[in-house]
């Protein structure tokens, strides 16, 4: 018998107007860094947290470390970023997931 899988994320990728086709990346870590400085891991993997008007609150998600864990390929970080909505060109849905918060 085949045990049904809970899922409680669909995790999104954004693309910016001003993206040139390339997703948004966002830290993964609460520090004051910048995607693309020596040893800062970024993700372009995105939960949506909050919708307030035309911004939304996402929390990043990073690829799952491991590799015997193949239904869960995110954890939840404590990265969190507020974007507004019209700043957005394309959203790209990924398959449906469970993370854990």
């Amino acid at each position: 018998m085949t045990t049904p899988i809970s899922c409680n994320t669909r995790p999104v990728m954004l693309y910016t107007c001003c993206g040139n086709g390339t997703p948004w990346s966002m830290p993964t870590t609460k520090e004051d860094v910048t995607c693309g400085e020596p040893s800062v891991t970024c993700s372009n993997v995105f939960r949506v947290e909050k919708i307030d008007g035309c911004c939304a609150t996402f929390r990043v998600l990073a690829p799952n470390t491991d590799q015997t864990d193949v239904a869960n390929p995110y954890v939840a970080t404590n990265s969190f970023f507020t974007m507004n909505l019209n700043c957005i060109c394309a959203l790209r849905c990924l398959n449906d997931t469970f993370v854990c918060l």
